[in-house]
């Protein structure tokens, strides 16, 4: 088992529920159970242990500073204020915007509805006189979150790493269905994609960022090689003349009756 402190750069799993401690509502969970218990349960996610690598910044200030100081293992409810989670409520992130421009992008403005704006998600909030107030604040801001967490596993060779990004970012259906060579010697990883996967729209964005990600988090490598192949199917075999000669081995049928 591995002893704390985490370091910059270490990778953990962890499972964890995150609760709004105000309304003892559950936002986000790792437990396909307590999901569908709370009834935030999405059949699109895969729910399972999620990747951290501290000082990446991809979990709230608050969690990412309580995991330094745990143990590969533990287990620990934390309590973390607005400043710690998503930030406090900004005023001036609430902006009214006429709804002509949500008619100009054929959107249909609703209260409660997650509109994204110049490539920023917002929330609307009231729809009053042709204008629309949209709330650009995170929807957790000012909330104190509670998070009940568990260090998993601290990944530490370097195809566990791989493995941990590849799905990250491509989301396989089967990570045992990519073929992972790292050769640390020759500074390269190589991936080999599977057939059913290279129909994915996204496919090359995400191959880019994995390639990135590698680079920054496996020392020493220097190339990120993909490989995708695809195979012939095997055609039907073909009867060879002795076997279009060979008197069918099928039973007489009985004759019918007179």
């Amino acid at each position: 088992m591995y002893a704390m402190p985490f370091k910059e750069k270490d990778f953990i799993l962890i499972d964890y529920t995150a609760t709004v401690k105000e309304t003892n509502t559950v936002v986000d969970t790792t437990n396909s159970e307590k999901a569908k218990e709370s009834n935030i349960y999405d059949e699109n996610k895969t729910y399972e242990p999620t990747l951290v690598i501290i000082g990446e910044g991809r979990v709230v200030k608050g969690l990412e500073e309580a995991l330094q100081e745990m143990n590969e293992g533990e287990q620990k409810v934390i309590e973390l204020p607005p400043s710690k989670a998503y930030g406090e409520r900004d005023p001036n992130r609430l902006r009214r915007i006429p709804i002509r421009e949500f008619k100009k992008g054929d959107v249909e403005p609703v209260p409660g509805k997650v509109v994204e704006i110049n490539g920023v998600p917002a929330l609307i909030r009231d729809v009053t006189g042709g204008r629309v107030l949209v709330d650009f604040n995170h929807p957790l801001a000012g909330k104190t979150i509670v998070y009940e967490v568990k260090v998993i596993k601290y990944l530490q060779n370097d195809d566990e790493k791989v493995k941990a990004l590849l799905k990250r970012r491509l989301r396989p259906k089967n990570i045992d269905d990519y073929n992972i060579k790292i050769s640390k010697e020759e500074g390269f990883v190589q991936i080999k994609i599977p057939e059913t996967e290279m129909i994915n729209p996204d496919i090359q964005l995400a191959k880019r960022a994995l390639a990135r990600e590698i680079f920054n988090y496996i020392e020493g490598i220097k190339k990120v090689e993909f490989i995708e192949e695809i195979i012939a199917p095997e055609k039907p075999k073909e009867e060879t003349a002795e076997e279009k000669e060979k008197p069918s081995e099928e039973k007489p049928k009985e004759e019918a009756k007179q």
